[in-house]
């Protein structure tokens, strides 16, 4: 069972996401959550790509957006912090930076391509860092965080929307990939 101890340097609202990741290895977190989304990406066809569940939800492609953006802001910030600076970070409109794109045609396989290159360089960002880097508390939307909590955060975040894709979306069982939800 993980540690956890990240918890305490993140709000509230960030500990459902931390409740996905399996093990304190953030590394290891980050490659299996790679190479889990990229599983999933195998399963998005052409007939449900552009598939919303409801008129006002995004489409899986939306979706697979937000994930490359979040995990993009986060990095930034953990990047920010792992260097000592203690300059405050705004936040972001999540639903902005989607309807901004609304005329933007999302091609699932740039989508997947942008989405292996992120990854990689945030593992590579955490990879360098020390526990020092790792534990500097910034602050980013008024509140605290490590650059360790945004790194399980990024991992949960995308586990997280992954469940979601695969529950809502695709209408697969998600059991076997996440024996720690439902």
């Amino acid at each position: 069972m993980p540690n956890k101890t990240y918890y305490r340097d993140a709000p509230a609202y960030c500990h459902s996401f931390f409740d996905l990741v399996q093990t304190d290895d953030l590394l290891n977190e980050l490659e299996k959550s790679r190479i889990f989304t990229q599983e999933l990406f195998h399963l998005i066809t052409p007939d449900t790509e552009n598939y919303a569940y409801t008129p006002s939800k995004w489409t899986i492609k939306e979706v697979i957006r937000h994930v490359i953006d979040c995990e993009r802001v986060y990095t930034y910030r953990a990047l920010r912090f792992s260097r000592f600076d203690s300059t405050e970070l705004p936040g972001f409109d999540e639903n902005q930076y989607i309807e901004n794109l609304k005329s933007i045609h999302l091609n699932l396989s740039n989508l997947k391509e942008e989405y292996e290159c992120v990854r990689r360089s945030t593992i590579a960002l955490f990879k360098n860092m020390t526990d020092d880097m790792l534990d500097f508390k910034g602050k980013a939307n008024k509140v605290n965080f490590t650059p360790r909590a945004l790194g399980f955060m990024t991992v949960g975040h995308n586990l997280h929307h992954c469940h979601f894709i695969m529950t809502n979306y695709l209408k697969l069982p998600t059991r076997l990939y996440f024996s720690n939800i439902e």
